[in-house]
């Protein structure tokens, strides 16, 4: 039995105890005072290796709990800027881990870390690189080549816990002018290892958190910031199997959260991921949208349930998208641009098919529905509306020469599918500020459904609309378009009812020159355009109109409405007007409202200076140049007679209005054609020819004996027998005698202003025959006025009248 009290043992227990404190002390002595000393020397003579300052202020080492302190690390490209500072790292490894073979660590905490990622502009041989790729790139040529033939058995890792804390991080990219920063921000992982639970080296797995605080990025391709009160990650990592890595990545943004999983397959390199989109503000997002001003989002939430896959052929996002109480508005205006209750869009699908050459994307949805819309358009005094000042494309000049060998351009493809989209109780402001007083219209208890929207060339969608307008008037749009060019082919046709004119009185005052004092309006639009070509339809009704007082110091061209009013009003107080337009939408200057104003400002304006064209643009009877006279004679085209009687009928029935014809004549022409007329009369009846009253005097043919005869009746009774025997001896019979004879009988015949002025009555008298022919209570409304001389037109004499207001 051994005992301490035997001399021999106690003796060699002291000497052994003795050894293992002189070990320790060596040890002690070695790791405090040696060791320190020579990494510091070896970290500083590999910095100089690879170009590169590593320092540090202090580095305690704790051999029993093996545990390495670190204070003051300064890593730095020499002469640069810093890549990496901090001010403490702990490291503590775990004997259990180290005695099978295993570098495991209990922990690794790190303070007050400062990261600087650059990429910068300076001339050299990483030129345009970042500068932790430069690092990585000289540890790599700095370590030895190894032999391939070697086997070496992977080294398992493993953390149970990382701790950084207030961290920061900047990033800067010369290039793009990047310069951003993170901090303060926490980091921690938990159970990190490149094993998988079957001990098999095959990646990453562990648990992770961290704590970024504030955030503020700015994003350099639409150069705008995207910015979170409080951002924090959660998740975790795992190998399932062999080729695979599964991450679990939990992302708070404020009071939002993004729950996601994510799978990494490296055989075929593909990545399925399933996100929850819980109770995400949408305002940060509001800030990115490609506006030409800022738009700021003042509310909105996002939940939202997706599938992600990314990798072989075609890339895909799937799913649902709830986003509520959306409110957004342009920076520097107090009314929202945009207002929604709820938005949903449902069963969605975004493709992106690669190709050889390019991409094909495409993007379907079951069903896009939008609760209590409300939209704010505006146009502006200079005539842009709010939309295209915030959404057009800025016009920019990019000149570029031609690369030898370039490549040839990609082709990439976007296709819309949209089967259903419903939009329900909503409203639309509508506000011109380029009128004086401005206009301002609202709709209300908006609904709208589209089916089958799809950019596919020949593809149409039906669409069905109606709505409040103005408080009482109702709206109702129903028809088809092709979404690829909707302006280039649809069929609409749009209904307003019981509109109060009043509420376009802006418009009114601006292009008129009047006011409105009561009355509705009743509008049917019909417009189709196929190819461009377009074709337009617009009924005007307007019921009891009660004109107000004139705009004063009116500058414009002003309308005579109170004319227009007497002369179309019906007996039932109604103006029924249809205004027809055609261009085509690809010209540049085409406008269809500008269309559509022309036609009735030119009505209108013909009401007062040619009352016949009026009439027969407001009958769909065509006749630019109006009512026309034979020239010489008091006659009128059946053409003619036929826009007179209808005139005739259409006053029968618009009760506050009169008419005044009044007889013209052209001095010179109707001269010489009276003279013709009378000249050819005379021939033909002396020829024995009975011409019809009302009737154009034709023209004689003088290979008729008869009227030949007769030419030499008339020759006589008004040039005289004397001169008649002196031709008939001195020129030889044939047709050009009969041609001389019948010149100089019409110049022989003199017409005198009286004569010319009997004309013009006569005429008059005509035209009142045929417009009262209808009704002869006309006869009351219809007066003949003085006579007046005009030019001849395109057609003959225009015939002249005055609209006057009962």
């Amino acid at each position: 039995m051994l005992s301490l009290t035997n001399p021999r043992i106690k003796r060699w227990s002291l000497l052994l105890a003795g050894f293992f404190i002189l070990i320790a002390a060596l040890f002690w002595l070695g790791s405090h005072l040696l060791l320190p000393g020579l990494i510091k020397k070896s970290l500083t003579e590999y910095g100089n290796t690879i170009g590169y300052e590593i320092s540090y202020q202090d580095l305690s080492l704790s051999p029993l709990r093996l545990r390495v302190e670190l204070d003051g690390l300064h890593l730095a490209k020499e002469g640069g800027s810093k890549l990496l500072e901090f001010k403490k790292l702990a490291i503590t490894l775990k004997w259990t881990k180290l005695a099978i073979g295993e570098l495991g660590f209990d922990e690794i905490l790190l303070e007050e870390p400062k990261v600087l990622v650059e990429k910068s502009l300076t001339k050299g041989i990483h030129a345009g690189s970042w500068n932790w790729q430069e690092l990585i790139a000289a540890v790599e040529k700095a370590i030895p080549p190894s032999d391939p033939k070697e086997f070496k058995k992977p080294l398992k890792i493993s953390i149970d816990e990382i701790i950084v804390s207030s961290a920061s991080l900047s990033l800067v990219d010369d290039s793009s002018k990047l310069k951003e920063s993170l901090n303060p921000f926490t980091m921690r992982l938990l159970d990190v290892a490149n094993y998988d639970k079957n001990g098999l080296v095959t990646g990453v797995r562990g648990q992770y958190d961290f704590n970024l605080g504030a955030l503020q990025f700015f994003i350099p391709g639409i150069n705008k910031t995207i910015a979170y009160r409080h951002v924090a990650i959660t998740g975790g990592l795992d190998n399932p199997q062999p080729g695979n890595l599964g991450a679990q990545l939990n992302l708070r943004l404020d009071e939002g959260e993004i729950r996601s999983r994510w799978d990494f397959n490296t055989g075929s390199k593909s990545v399925n991921g399933k996100l929850e989109i819980h109770s995400l503000a949408t305002s940060p997002i509001v800030a990115l949208l490609p506006a030409n001003k800022e738009l700021i989002g003042t509310s909105g939430l996002m939940n939202a349930d997706l599938t992600v896959k990314i990798g072989g052929e075609t890339d895909s996002v799937a799913g649902d998208i709830h986003i509520s109480d959306l409110a957004i508005l342009e920076k520097g205006q107090k009314n929202p641009l945009i207002v929604w209750k709820t938005a949903d869009i449902l069963q969605f699908e975004y493709q992106s098919v690669k190709l050889k050459q390019g991409s094909n994307n495409s993007l379907a949805i079951d069903q896009l529905a939008i609760d209590a819309p409300t939209l704010q358009f505006e146009i502006n005094e200079e005539g842009f509306s709010n939309f295209r000042r915030l959404f057009a494309r800025r016009t920019i000049e990019l000149k570029s020469e031609p690369v030898a060998g370039s490549k040839v351009s990609t082709i990439s493809t976007f296709n819309l599918d949209i089967r259903s989209t419903l939009l329900k109780n909503g409203e639309v402001y509508f506000s011109d500020m380029a009128m004086r007083p401005n206009f301002k219209v609202d709709v209300k208890r908006f609904n709208a459904t589209l089916l089958g929207v799809s950019n596919t060339p020949g593809r149409f969608a039906t669409v069905a609309m109606d709505g409040i307008v103005a408080g009482s008037g109702g709206m109702r749009v129903k028809g088809q378009a092709s979404f690829d060019d909707p302006r280039r082919n649809h069929d609409i046709l749009m209904s307003f009812r019981n509109l109060p004119l009043t509420a376009f009185n802006p418009a009114v005052m601006t292009f008129a020159g009047y006011q409105i004092t009561s009355g509705r309006l009743n509008l049917n639009l019909n417009y189709k355009a196929n190819d461009g070509e377009l074709n337009g339809s617009n009924q005007i009704i307007i019921k009891k109109v009660v004109l107000g007082d004139e705009v004063p110091d009116f500058t414009g061209k002003k309308l005579p409405l109170g004319l227009a009013i007497a002369l179309l009003e019906d007996s039932d107080d109604t103006i029924d007007v249809t205004v027809r337009i055609a261009g085509n939408v690809d010209s540049p200057e085409f406008s269809a409202s500008g269309l559509v104003w022309q036609a009735i400002s030119n009505v209108l304006t013909n009401v007062a200076t040619a009352p016949f064209r009026a009439l027969a643009s407001i009958l769909g009877m065509g006749g630019e140049e109006g009512v026309n006279a034979v020239p010489g004679e008091a006659v009128f085209l059946v053409a003619d007679q036929d826009r007179l009687e209808k005139f005739g009928e259409y006053l029968v029935k618009r009760p506050n209005s009169s008419l005044e014809i009044i007889g013209t004549y052209d001095p010179v022409l109707d001269k010489k054609e009276l003279a013709r007329a009378k000249a050819d009369s005379a021939i033909l009846q002396d020829a024995g020819f009975k011409l019809a009253p009302g009737e154009p005097v034709p023209t004689p043919s003088f290979t008729d004996p008869k009227v030949q005869s007769g030419l030499k009746a008339a020759y006589a009774q008004y040039i005289g027998r004397i001169k008649l025997g002196q031709r008939l001896l001195t020129l030889p019979d044939g047709e050009k005698r009969n041609e001389q004879l019948h010149e100089e009988l019409i110049s022989g015949i003199e017409i005198t202003d009286v004569e010319l002025q009997e004309l013009a009555k006569s005429r008059a008298k005509t035209a009142y025959g045929f417009m009262v022919k209808a009704d002869p209570s006309l006869k009351d409304r219809v007066q003949l006025g003085d006579v007046k001389t005009v030019e001849v037109g395109k057609e003959g004499i225009p015939l002249d009248v005055e609209i006057r207001i009962k």
